[in-house]
C-alpha cells in the first residue's frame, strides 16, 4: 500500500482576508476531500487560535524571529512528509520577507514552495531574498510559463526544479448572466466586473477615466469594484487609495455607473457576482504580475475579459480567450469596451473559449498534481536519493579564457587593505582588515598578475605591502586585526597570520616585475626571518609551518644564496616529514590526528620544498597526503570536503558542513602542482573536477557563486548556500583560477611513476 502523504502548508490563512489565504484554504480542503491525508497547517502573522479551523495547530509572528525556529521544530516534530511553502514577499517579516529563510534552514523535511510573485527585475535585496527560499526548497511551482522563463533566465533556476501548476479555481457550471443579475439587483445593466483587495496599482482609475466615453452610448453599463482595500496598505495610508478612485467617479460623473462593495465577501457571495458579470476587468499597472486568482477564475467561470498585457494575461488570455489593451491608455480601454458593448451578440465564442481553457485549473485537477508532486519530493527525500538539482552557470573552462580576476579583487580593497568580510558582496566595514587576508591577497595577485596583463596590479600590491609594513612589529612577527579606522586590534596576529604573510612576501618577491615592490617585500621579509632560532621550525603547526615553507620557496627562487633562509625551508619540510611519520596510521596519511581547514597547503609545501631542495623524501610524502585527501573528500563523482562544523578526527565520523572555498582554492593548487612534478594527468582532471565545486559539483548540487554579480560565495551550508562573498572566498577562487590557467599553457610531457607510485590517487575515469 502506497504510503500517506501528509503536507504542511506554510502561509496565511483563512479567516485572514487575504488572497493567499484564500488559496491556501482551498487548496487544503481539496486535497484533504481527495488524500484522505493528515495534513495541518502552519499560519502566519495569524489571529488567536480560536478563530483558525482545527487544521491550524501552530501559528508564529511574522516579525518575532524566534517564531521562525519555533515553527521549524513543531514541523520537524510532526508526521509530515513535505512543507508547502506559499511565498510572498510580503507574507513573512524582515527585509524582504527575508525572515523566512530562518525556517527553511531548520527544517528537517523536503520543501515545495509555491512563488506567488517572480520579480522580472528584482532589486539585489529581493533576488538574493528569492535566492535563498529557492536554494532550500527541493521543487518550486509557479502558476505560468512566464514564470518558469523568469526563473530560469534572471535566477538560473534548473528547468528540472521548477513545476508548473496553474492556480486553482471553482469546477462551476457554465451559466447565463441573467438570472444571478436578478438575484442580486443588478437585471438590466450590463455588469463589468474588477475584484480583490483594493491597492495602488491594480489600475482601477483606468477603467474610470475611459468609462466617460463608453457610457454616453451604452448608459446601461455597471462597473463593480467588488473588494476591501488591503489590509497593509490601510495601515499605513488608511483608505486614501478608495476615496481617490471615488473622488474620479465624481469627477467623470458616474455616479450611476459605477458602485464600490467594500466587503471582503465569501466564496459563494464571489461566484454570484462573477456569473452576474458580462465583462471582467484587470487594468493592473505593472507587466511584471505573474499570477492573478481574480483573472482565473473570471476564465474558468467563461467571463470575456478585458485586461491589461501583464504577464499572466498575455498567457491565459491567448488565442482569443480575451481582449489586452495597452497599460495606461484609457483610450484603448474604452475603445475595447465599446466595441465589445456594440457587438454583444459575439460574446459567446469568447465566454466558451475561457470556460474550456479553465477546465485545466479546476481545484480538483490543482490537488492532483501537487499530490503527485509530493509524492516524488517524498519520495526522494526518505530514500536519501534526493538530488538537488545542480545550477551550472559556466564550465570551468569557459571561465578560464574569459576571467578577469582584476575587478573581482579590487572592489574588496580600499586605500588601506582588503576587506575581510561582506554582507552580500558588499563589504562590511566594521569588520575591517586582517594581515591574513592582505598577505594571501598580495600572493595571490602576483600569480594573477602572470596572465591577467591588468595594469592595476601593481597598485594593488603596493597598498598591501603598505598595510603589511605597517602591522609589522619590531620582533618581524605581524599584527593581525586593524579596524576599518586603522587602529590595531590585537597584539600578535600568531604563527598563521606570520606564515600567510610570509606566503604573500615570497610572491612578491619572486614574481613582481616593479623593482619597488620586490625591494619592500624582502625588507619586510628579511625582518620577519632575521634571528629565527636555526634549529627549529618557523612554526610547530601544520598549516602554519607550510604557509611560511611557500613563502621561504618562493623567495629562494629570486634569492637562491640566502642561508638562513634555505635552512628555514629544511628544517620546516623535514618538521612536515617527522609530523607525517609521527602520526600515520593505517588509513589515515595525514601530519596530525584531524583534518580540519586548508589541508591541501601542506602536501603543496612540501612539492615546494622539493622544488628547492631536490629530496625526494618532500614529493613522496606530498603525494601520499594529497591523495588521502583526495580519498576522503572525492566520491568518483564530486568532491564532498571536510566541513568546519567538527572537521575530520581520527576515528571518527567526518564532518560534511560548513564547507569552505579555502579548501578547494588550495586543492587545485596542489593538484596543479602535483601535475606538474609529476606529469600524471589524472591530477588535472582532478583539478577541474574539484575546481566545479563552485559551480554546482558538490553534495547539495548548488553553486557557491553569486551567478548574477559574478563572485564566488562564503560556503556551503547544510542548508544551502551562505550568500556573502568575504576576502577569503574571492582569494580561494582566484587561486583556483590561476593555478588552473598555469596549467592549461603547458602540455605534458610524460609520467614521472617513480613518484606517483607513491600512492596511486583516485582514479575520475
Amino acid at each position: 500500500m502506497q504510503k500517506e502523504i501528509n503536507p504542511c502548508f506554510v502561509s496565511s490563512y483563512v479567516p485572514k482576508e487575504c488572497g493567499i489565504a484564500t488559496f491556501t484554504h482551498n487548496l487544503f480542503t481539496f486535497y484533504q476531500n481527495q488524500y484522505a491525508s493528515a495534513g495541518k497547517v502552519v499560519a502566519v502573522d495569524g489571529l488567536p487560535s480560536v478563530y483558525y479551523p482545527r487544521e491550524v495547530d501552530f501559528i508564529f509572528d511574522k516579525n518575532k524571529v524566534s517564531d521562525y525556529t519555533a515553527a521549524a521544530g513543531h514541523i520537524n516534530a510532526n508526521n509530515l512528509q513535505v512543507v508547502n511553502l506559499q511565498h510572498e514577499f510580503g507574507l513573512f517579516g524582515g527585509p524582504e520577507g527575508r525572515h523566512i529563510a530562518r525556517l527553511l534552514e531548520k527544517l528537517k523535511k523536503p520543501v515545495v514552495t509555491t512563488i506567488h510573485t517572480v520579480l522580472q527585475q528584482p532589486t539585489l535585496g529581493y533576488y538574493t531574498s528569492l535566492i535563498e527560499v529557492i536554494q532550500r526548497s527541493q521543487r518550486v511551482v509557479v502558476m505560468s510559463n512566464k514564470a518558469i522563463e523568469i526563473l530560469r533566465e534572471i535566477y538560473y533556476v534548473p528547468p528540472e526544479k521548477i513545476v508548473m501548476i496553474p492556480h486553482g479555481v471553482p469546477d462551476l457550471p457554465f451559466v447565463e448572466t441573467e438570472p444571478f443579475k436578478k438575484e442580486l439587483g443588478l437585471a438590466g445593466r450590463f455588469v463589468l466586473l474588477s475584484f480583490g483587495l483594493l491597492s495602488p496599482g491594480k489600475g482601477f482609475e483606468l477603467v474610470l477615466e475611459a468609462l466617460p466615453e463608453v457610457v454616453r452610448k451604452h448608459p446601461d453599463l455597471l462597473y463593480i469594484i467588488l473588494g476591501k482595500t488591503h489590509p497593509e496598505v490601510v495601515k499605513i495610508h488608511g483608505e486614501r487609495y478608495r476615496e481617490s478612485l471615488q473622488k474620479l467617479t465624481r469627477e467623470n460623473k458616474l455616479e450611476n455607473n459605477v458602485m464600490f462593495i467594500d466587503k471582503f465577501v465569501t466564496n459563494e457571495m464571489l461566484y454570484n457576482y462573477i456569473s452576474a458579470s458580462d465583462v471582467y476587468v484587470t487594468p493592473y499597472q505593472s507587466q511584471e504580475q505573474i499570477t492573478s486568482g481574480t483573472l482565473a477564475y473570471a476564465v474558468a467561470l467563461g467571463k470575456v475579459v478585458v485586461s491589461t498585457p501583464y504577464h499572466y494575461a498575455q498567457e491565459v488570455l491567448a488565442e482569443d480567450r480575451g481582449n489586452l489593451v495597452p497599460f495606461k491608455n484609457p483610450k484603448a480601454m474604452a475603445g475595447t469596451m465599446s466595441e465589445i458593448l456594440s457587438h454583444r451578440e459575439d460574446m459567446e465564442k469568447m465566454r466558451r473559449a475561457a470556460y474550456e481553457y479553465g477546465r485545466s485549473m479546476i481545484w480538483s485537477r490543482v490537488a492532483e498534481l501537487y499530490h503527485g508532486l509530493f509524492q516524488d519530493v517524498s519520495k526522494e527525500f526518505s530514500l536519501k536519493k534526493l538530488q538537488k538539482i545542480s545550477v551550472v552557470y559556466k564550465s570551468s573552462q569557459e571561465y578560464l579564457r574569459r576571467r578577469n580576476l582584476y575587478t573581482m579583487i579590487e572592489r574588496l580593497t580600499d586605500d588601506t587593505g582588503i576587506f575581510q568580510h561582506t554582507k552580500y558582496g558588499v563589504p562590511d566595514l566594521k569588520h575591517g582588515y586582517s594581515a591574513d587576508d592582505v598577505g594571501r591577497a598580495l600572493g595571490i595577485i602576483m600569480k594573477v598578475a602572470l596572465f591577467d596583463k591588468e595594469p592595476g596590479y601593481d597598485q594593488l600590491a603596493k597598498k598591501y605591502l603598505a598595510f603589511l609594513l605597517y602591522v609589522q612589529k619590531e620582533d618581524g612577527r605581524f599584527h593581525n586585526f586593524v579596524g576599518y579606522d586603522r587602529r590595531i586590534l590585537d597584539e600578535d596576529g600568531g604563527d598563521d597570520t606570520f606564515g600567510r604573510v610570509l606566503m604573500g612576501l615570497g610572491s612578491a618577491v619572486a614574481l613582481s616585475s616593479d623593482p619597488s615592490v620586490t625591494i619592500l617585500a624582502k625588507e619586510i621579509f628579511d625582518r620577519a626571518i632575521a634571528g629565527r632560532q636555526q634549529d627549529l621550525p618557523l612554526s610547530t603547526y601544520p598549516k602554519a609551518l607550510a604557509y611560511s615553507i611557500c613563502g621561504l620557496a618562493d623567495y629562494l627562487k629570486k634569492y637562491p644564496d640566502v642561508p638562513e633562509a634555505r635552512e628555514l625551508l629544511r628544517i620546516g619540510a623535514d618538521y612536515l616529514v617527522k609530523l607525517y611519520k609521527d602520526n600515520k596510521r593505517p588509513g589515515w596519511d595525514w601530519f596530525e590526528p584531524s583534518v580540519t581547514y586548508a589541508n591541501a597547503k601542506v602536501p603543496y609545501a612540501l612539492m615546494m620544498a622539493y622544488s628547492i631542495l631536490k629530496d625526494e623524501i618532500y614529493m613522496s610524502t606530498a603525494l601520499v597526503t594529497l591523495n588521502f585527501l583526495t580519498s576522503i573528500q572525492y566520491n568518483g563523482t564530486y568532491f564532498d570536503i571536510v566541513g568546519n562544523k567538527d572537521w575530520l578526527v581520527y576515528g571518527k565520523e567526518k564532518a560534511s558542513f560548513d564547507q569552505q572555498p579555502i579548501e578547494i582554492g588550495c586543492l587545485v593548487e596542489a593538484y596543479c602542482e602535483a601535475l606538474r612534478e609529476t606529469h600524471d594527468e589524472n591530477f588535472r582532471k582532478l583539478a577541474n573536477r574539484v575546481f566545479n565545486w563552485f559551480f554546482g559539483n558538490n553534495s547539495l548540487k548548488e553553486p557557491v557563486y553569486n551567478l548574477k554579480d559574478d563572485y564566488p560565495l562564503d560556503g556551503l551550508t547544510e542548508t544551502g548556500v551562505n550568500a556573502n562573498s568575504g576576502a577569503e572566498a574571492v582569494l580561494s577562487f582566484a587561486l583556483a583560477l590561476t593555478s588552473l590557467n598555469d596549467i592549461s599553457k603547458r602540455k605534458t610531457l610524460g609520467r614521472r611513476t617513480s613518484l606517483a607510485k607513491a600512492k596511486k590517487n583516485p582514479s575520475i575515469d
